[in-house]
């Protein structure tokens, strides 16, 4: 049977309470969506026939009476299969996902910072993705979603970005170029989107995704949906001012974030450390400033080199700032923050001495946390497949 416009709708109201709250009863459905239980029945027994839902067992906390116990449905795992995408300025990054968030391919393209312009190239990219589409061919994967490192112009089908790198990336030509529909975000806004629906224990509260890398930005998810994704300044924390007295931003301000904790200022800096100190480890493991990545600083650290120790420890202290006023302003349960930084544990220590250090007592029980999201350069394709799941099911 042909489900009307209202019934799909309902449907995919109905799936998206699925993803993020099951294993859940249908009549624990009803209550949360205001969908009547007749209606969830027979639209469960749809995603059910479709094989997208499956009945997990009975619930074992209820213990109401002696009637009949609550069936639980979950997700099925392998309905169908997803291909994400990453660009960015440091790699490609490309991953084939199932419905659930499972990676079954992926491949990651390192790029050369000193000719990113001449290498990465909208053809080269396509061509790129082409490959491996046909590497993931046998899955008959259903749509792509791209995490962009920047914002998405739907008008001109480019991206909003500051960098010369991106503005003139031509994103029509990869509409143009794939028979699969592909949907196009902010690579923030993909991993928060790809948090809630595959994230585990935080699933659908109110939460933070913070990520520092290359520039830093962060993305609010509340009561289901990315706020302010329609305001492009929303969420770009790494232009908060945390130092008035401190260096000018490409931006045009005094003193920003970023110009202490993100990739590239820490990567600027460490390049100056590199001309002008003879006794830095950095010397040892790069052979011109030009080759001095994160990872090379991160390694350089952990030999206790004094510079470099100076350099993050700074970056820590002004990133406690930020964080520890983000829940006296926006209404969160949690703040997931997602970095190469924090893959170094005493860096994490150290930020998690700031924020208890500076915790301000008020009179409530509600309690926000920190998770630290382990890096890896597949996390933001992965999110871009989140987001092609959620364009393509979760929505209509």
């Amino acid at each position: 049977m042909q489900l009307t416009n209202k019934q799909m709708k309902l449907l995919a109201k109905i799936l998206d309470t699925i993803y993020v709250k099951g294993p859940i009863s249908r009549i624990e459905i009803s209550k949360l969506t205001g969908i009547t239980p007749a209606t969830v029945s027979e639209l469960t027994g749809h995603l059910i026939e479709d094989k997208l839902v499956y009945e997990l067992g009975e619930d074992s906390a209820d213990n109401k009476g002696l009637g009949r116990k609550r069936i639980l449905l979950d997700i099925a795992e392998g309905h169908s299969f997803y291909i994400g995408c990453e660009l960015s300025e440091k790699y490609l990054s490309f991953c084939l996902s199932n419905n659930t968030g499972k990676i079954h391919e992926k491949k990651i393209i390192k790029l050369d910072s000193g000719n990113q312009s001449d290498v990465l190239t909208v053809d080269y990219f396509i061509n790129e993705l082409k490959r491996f589409i046909n590497i993931c061919s046998s899955y008959q994967p259903r749509a792509i979603g791209i995490a962009l490192p920047g914002h998405f112009n739907e008008k001109e089908k480019t991206i909003y970005s500051n960098k010369a790198l991106w503005k003139n990336f031509n994103l029509g030509a990869v509409l143009n170029s794939f028979d699969l529909p592909i949907y196009f975000q902010n690579n923030v806004h993909s991993m928060a989107i790809s948090e809630r629906i595959f994230g585990g224990n935080y699933k659908d509260q109110n939460f933070i995704f913070f990520h520092v890398g290359r520039g830093m930005f962060c993305s609010y998810m509340y009561e289901g949906n990315t706020y302010g994704k329609g305001n492009f300044l929303v969420g770009e924390v790494g232009h908060t001012i945390v130092q008035p007295g401190g260096e000018l931003c490409e931006c045009g301000k005094i003193g920003c974030l970023q110009t202490y904790a993100s990739e590239a200022w820490i990567i600027k800096k460490s390049r100056i450390l590199f001309e002008n100190s003879n006794s830095t480890f950095l010397r040892q493991l790069a052979p011109d400033k030009h080759s001095i990545t994160i990872e090379t600083i991160l390694r350089s650290y952990k030999m206790g080199d004094e510079g470099v120790i100076n350099i993050l420890n700074n970056a820590i202290k002004y990133l406690s700032i930020t964080i520890n006023n983000l829940p006296m302003m926006i209404d969160t349960n949690k703040i997931i923050l997602h970095g190469e930084l924090f893959n170094e544990p005493e860096l994490t220590n150290i930020l998690s001495r700031h924020l208890t250090q500076n915790e301000i007592l008020l009179p409530i029980d509600n309690k926000w946390d920190i998770v630290f999201k382990k890096y890896n350069d597949v996390n933001g394709a992965l999110a871009a497949c989140g987001l092609a799941v959620s364009n393509l099911l979760l929505q209509y």
